[in-house]
């Protein structure tokens, strides 16, 4: 028998036993670590790969007018999306969708990259597939793992009515929003309120995201469903009825037109914006989904901005409307003897200045009434001169100018009053001089304001110094307790430190301004119906004057408040005054002023 020698040394050898010795202590504790220790990790990973879970958005609540109507609902679309680590693996599915979907691979990718969230995550490459497409992914499932079809109810508008301002849009939470709202249960991918009610009332009107398990095999192909694990069904998200009556908002959309303007009509005794326009403006149904980005670089970019809010953001001099601030605070301190006349030649010389009246020729003698009435600016240049700017300013505070009016849409411009201090911190102290008064009074110089401060200033006029906060939202229907709630109150406040009769001084001035045959206003007069109003032309650097009309009607104890800006529109005796009479015929012959009711339940104040 042959055998070689072991001429291993017994040191070597028991190093050599030590080594192997080690290696397996270290594989056994790598093994109890995977096994034992970690053993619910690498379970729940398994458990992953066998499991797809399927995200279901949730129904946005549905949006009425004060009569039940309604504004924004819901329909449903199918949309196509993929996961970006099971279509890697087989990359002919690339070629297959873009078969289907008739869009290049190139651009298959392309969108990948753009909406990308991660290997494991859905990325979305295709909104609103018709049936037919739908069937050809379902028949040709099997070539194509990791492609997902899902429906999404996304926003529908059923109205002729385009209420873009009012409604605003949803758009879609991206990884920068996230950092700030993901506290409230919000995921990259969902849909929130961005602009308009849809954003002011996004607690009200946002539903809980639903949850269904499909199981799928190694090549990320559904099998079937899970049984031990219950699908959760997505909630609808509450209903919201807004204070607009749809009639009268379509009715003014068409009337405003093709100009450029606003228009604000409200319930002078409670605040309730009954119509809110502002043009130009876009069809909501640009946004019922996800937002196509040329679509929003086209809004983004028009020249008309269609996207900006006139009523709420647009900031203008209010012209002849805001002489009525300076005869009011002439009548509470006794500034002027309302019966004395000043003579009214067509212009008021201050120092080497001229200042015109809007009629050249000169109105004659005018007393306070008349000057109202007829709107002579030399009579008040007469009368800003007798009184202190901080004091004029103090009065149009008290209408709360220079303050934003706490409507309930995001983003409100406050405009501004100016005062002294203001007035020195723009033109430094000694800067400015009387010239600065006679422009402030007839409504032009620094002072600017917003139609939806108009609108409220139109609403105190009415009811003698009531200020209700302007406000869209009415009530809501809790779907999970089926009960309507009342919102909270809206905040009101009152001047109290005007007298009546001054009261009934302006209103008897508003009602010549509109009925008498001199007035300015004349245009909107409404046969049989009590209306009283102020013009204003807009002075604009930048072409034809804007044109203003404000004023309020009343009609069996119905009090209602208006405000109209026609940007170039001309004299406000014109183009504004002739839109707001056919509002004021509408409203007094069509408006239902009662707040639905409903049959199922009665109304209870929220908490």
């Amino acid at each position: 028998m042959f055998y070689s020698q072991n001429n291993v040394n017994e040191a070597r050898r028991n190093i050599f036993l030590l080594v192997i010795f080690t290696l397996f202590v270290i594989l056994g504790a790598r093994l109890y670590q995977l096994q034992i220790v970690q053993h619910s990790r690498f379970a729940g990973i398994a458990e992953a790969n066998r499991i797809r879970v399927v995200s279901q958005q949730a129904p946005r609540g549905i949006i009425y007018d004060r009569n039940g109507n309604i504004i924004a609902e819901n329909k449903s679309q199918y949309n196509v999306d993929i996961i970006p680590f099971e279509v890697g693996k087989d990359k002919t599915a690339y070629t297959t969708l873009s078969e289907i979907l008739n869009v290049s691979e190139k651009e298959i990718q392309r969108r990948v990259k753009k909406n990308w969230r991660g290997q494991f995550l859905p990325v979305r490459i295709m909104e609103d597939i018709d049936f037919q497409t739908l069937a050809e992914l379902e028949e040709r499932r099997l070539e194509l793992p990791g492609v997902l079809y899902s429906l999404e109810p996304i926003r529908s508008f059923p109205t002729h009515a385009n209420l873009s301002h009012v409604l605003g849009y949803v758009r879609e939470v991206n990884v920068k929003n996230l950092q700030t709202i993901k506290d409230y249960g919000y995921r990259s991918g969902d849909l929130i309120g961005w602009k308009g009610v849809e954003r002011e009332y996004e607690s009200v009107l946002r539903g809980k995201r639903g949850f269904s398990y499909i199981q799928v095999n190694v090549f990320g192909q559904e099998v079937g469903t899970i049984q031990d694990k219950r699908s959760v069904v997505p909630e609808f998200g509450n209903d919201l009825y807004l204070t607009i009556d749809l009639g009268l908002q379509q009715y003014a959309e068409e009337i405003l037109g093709g100009n450029k303007g606003a228009i604000v009509i409200m319930d002078a005794t409670n605040g309730e914006i009954l119509s809110l326009v502002s043009k130009p403006d876009y069809s909501p149904n640009l946004f019922s989904g996800i937002v196509k980005s040329e679509i929003w670089d086209t809004l983004r970019t028009d020249p008309d901005r269609p996207l900006y809010n006139r009523v709420t953001q647009g900031i203008y001099p209010p012209g002849s409307t805001f002489k009525l601030i300076a005869a009011i605070a002439a009548l509470e301190n006794n500034i002027i003897d309302p019966k004395m006349k000043i003579r009214c030649r067509g212009s008021f010389k201050l120092g080497r200045r001229t200042f015109k009246c809007w009629k050249l020729t000169g109105h004659g003698k005018m007393d306070l009434h008349d000057a109202l009435v007829n709107s002579c600016n030399v009579y008040f240049y007469n009368l800003i001169r007798k009184m202190d700017i901080d004091l004029w300013a103090e009065y149009a505070k008290k209408f709360r100018f220079g303050e934003i009016s706490g409507i309930d849409l995001y983003v409100e411009s406050p405009g501004a009053v100016p005062d002294k201090a203001l007035l020195d911190k723009k033109y430094g102290v000694g800067g400015w001089a009387e010239g600065n008064k006679l422009n402030l009074v007839i409504g032009q110089g620094d002072l600017i304001v917003t139609p939806i401060q108009m609108a409220r200033f139109s609403a105190a006029l009415a009811t003698n110094g009531k200020l209700c906060a302007p406000h869209l939202g009415l009530k809501y229907f809790n779907r999970e307790k089926n009960q309507f709630y009342q919102f909270n109150p809206v905040k009101s406040d009152s001047i109290t430190d005007i007298s009546e009769s001054t009261w009934e001084f302006i209103s008897e001035a508003m009602f010549e301004v509109v009925n008498s045959q001199t007035g300015t206003g004349r245009a909107a007069q409404v046969k049989g119906l009590d209306v009283y109003g102020k013009t204003g032309t807009s002075q604009n650097p930048h072409g034809d004057s804007h044109s203003w009309f404000i004023g309020f009607s009343k009609d069996n104890q119905q009090v209602t408040a208006m405000a109209v800006l026609v940007e170039h529109g001309g004299s406000g005796g014109g183009e504004a005054a002739r839109i707001a009479s056919k509002l004021f015929k509408y409203c007094s012959e069509n408006l239902n002023r009662q707040r639905f009711v409903s049959t199922k339940v009665n109304d209870i104040e929220a908490k």
